[in-house]
């Protein structure tokens, strides 16, 4: 094959190739990965989408905090309650908005220990998501000379709030 037919755009996968050169010779050049190329745009899109439908059924009150980490750490009920040393039962009960309500600060920040995040996360949302540069994948520079604001937002549920990091234009 020519190297002109063997050029992919995906800079975040780049893989070495050897294939005949314009000038008729044959050797080595760096291009993306088709398959990466593909595949790592698909796998974004769909757990963007993934992503969002659980915030979204965490900001209207339909599951707790932990539910939601939980799923975002790719995580089974089973998994956490091994990880963290709570009874699968009552890592089930933690999942509902009503279990949470009820769960101890203790046995919270033995889930945030596991999950990694601070425990003020599980009372709020935090998003930065207003602009490309903070989507997963992104590889686009991020201009750090432009002024931010943060403002905070009530839920439909009433134990996580959303606080919204927003980069400003100057």
């Amino acid at each position: 094959m020519k190297e002109k037919d063997l050029v992919i755009d995906c800079p975040y996968h780049q893989v070495i190739l050897y294939a005949e050169k314009g000038d008729g010779t044959y050797g080595p050049f760096q291009t993306g990965s088709y398959m990466a190329g593909v595949n790592i745009s698909e796998h974004f899109r769909i757990t963007g989408n993934h992503t969002r439908a659980l915030l979204e059924q965490l900001k209207a009150g339909i599951i707790s905090p932990v539910y939601y980490f939980m799923m975002i750490e790719g995580l089974t009920a089973d998994e956490l309650a091994g990880r963290t040393g709570i009874s699968k039962f009552r890592v089930k009960k933690h999942l509902t908005p009503k279990g949470f309500s009820k769960m101890r600060i203790s046995t919270m920040k033995r889930y945030t220990d596991v999950l990694n995040i601070p425990l003020a996360n599980m009372f709020q949302i935090v998003c930065t998501i207003e602009d490309r540069n903070w989507d997963m994948g992104y590889q686009g520079e991020i201009d750090n000379s432009k002024t931010g604001s943060i403002s905070q937002e009530k839920t439909d549920n009433p134990l996580v709030i959303e606080t919204k990091i927003i980069q400003n234009r100057k």
